[in-house]
């Protein structure tokens, strides 16, 4: 069976920039939770449990966002690894002797 293995660069590119707006939609997220919980703590009405568990949801929640923000976010890290991936890949598929016979060419 022969497979052909081909990395397109326009399809890495459109994910990349799926990548970068899912990126830009967490820190808005991420900005909208801290707003949020600026927002609820600041409430002279909460009292009792009903404070507590609601503070307690937007920590989580805030934890939450957090993680998928910021330069060492997945969204950070999948940018930067398909960056490297386009910048080597060139040279990658003109020396790799397996990919070389998938092709079927010969340098």
């Amino acid at each position: 069976m022969n497979t052909q293995f081909k990395c397109d660069g326009e399809k890495m590119n459109t994910v990349k920039a799926h990548l970068v707006k899912a990126q830009a939609d967490m820190g808005q997220a991420y900005a909208d939770a801290l707003k949020l919980q600026k927002e609820i703590t600041a409430r002279e009405d909460w009292a009792g449990d009903a404070e507590l568990v609601a503070e307690g949801f937007l920590d989580i929640l805030v934890q939450y966002q957090k993680a998928f923000y910021g330069v060492y976010s997945p969204q950070a890290e999948a940018i930067s690894a398909l960056g490297e991936l386009n910048d080597n890949l060139e040279a990658f598929t003109k020396t790799w002797e397996k990919y070389l016979n998938l092709e079927a060419r010969t340098e």
